[in-house]
């Protein structure tokens, strides 16, 4: 039996940069694991078996797990064989990279299962071509990612300063949002080397003003539960800021707070919501 986790992530800065001739979209962007994962369960068996803790998640082969187990099975000499079981926490759809984390962690744990013997970077070019977030999932910790979000260049750790988390349940159309961006709407720009920069220096209050992402625009002024989710947090004093596409808000806590007792606090505003309290984590964590 193989376990792997699967961390989430957040992204401290978020630009869209452009939209490219084969219709995706040049981002530039700061990646960071936070402690909200998933574990994954990985044995030998007499065939393929995907199954989830969360019945809501299709073990098809429209998920990112059966997609790592197609991208490795060339790589396999002996019988083909596995049960693949997901525990599921972090909520689906949610801008938190649950499903590409999801796939990242079969792919090492397939790696490690077989004894494949690929190497970090093998493994980043296989899960590029599976998703735009998978090669940072399989590193984790803090980098900078450019591209689609494939390119990426490691930062260096930040403390493990406590992140609070709300989770409207309402769905966010990444596609409709790029739509959006690619109308030409007059956006606010994104400071991501200020970003870098205070993440470089560790600096807690620089990096929270300078945070952002251009999908707030885009996303917040048509779905009114992402705006009620980043009032909660600003009624306690915290910068709300949208994970990825959304609809996940989350807010990092000021190292001289008391995060429980936020959380508590956040967690009764927020009824009807998925709260979570998680932490900032590194990388390399295989």
């Amino acid at each position: 039996m193989i376990e792997e986790k699967g961390y989430g992530k957040i992204n401290l800065a978020l630009q869209i940069v452009k939209r490219r001739d084969d219709g995706y979209h040049d981002i530039d962007t700061v990646f960071q694991s936070i402690g909200l994962c998933d574990t994954i369960h990985l044995r030998e068996a007499t065939e393929l078996a995907i199954t989830c803790s969360d019945p809501g998640l299709s073990c098809d082969k429209t998920n990112l797990a059966y997609k790592a187990y197609e991208a490795l099975v060339p790589y396999r000499k002996g019988p083909k064989g596995v049960a693949i079981h997901i525990d599921k926490h972090i909520p689906i759809a949610a801008g938190l990279a649950g499903g590409s984390t999801d796939c990242a962690a079969v792919l090492r744990g397939l790696n490690r299962l077989w004894k494949l013997g690929l190497d970090r970077d093998t493994l980043c070019r296989i899960g590029a071509a599976l998703g735009a977030d998978v090669p940072f999932c399989l590193c984790g910790g803090t980098m900078r990612g450019s591209g689609i979000g494939d390119l990426l260049c490691a930062l260096p750790d930040l403390p493990s300063w406590q992140v609070v988390i709300i989770h409207p349940r309402t769905a966010v159309r990444t596609p409709k949002a790029y739509r959006l961006f690619d109308e030409g709407r007059s956006l606010r720009y994104i400071d991501v080397d200020a970003v870098e920069e205070a993440v470089r220096n560790s600096n807690f209050y620089k990096l929270i003003q300078a945070m952002g992402n251009t999908f707030e625009s885009l996303v917040m002024p048509y779905v009114p539960l992402v705006q009620e989710c980043a009032a909660i947090f600003r009624k306690y004093g915290l910068r709300p800021l949208m994970a990825g596409s959304g609809p996940t808000v989350f807010a990092l806590v000021p190292p001289d707070k008391v995060a429980a007792d936020i959380f508590t606090a956040l967690q009764a505003q927020a009824a009807g919501m998925d709260t979570y309290m998680s932490s900032l984590v590194r990388g390399d964590y295989d």
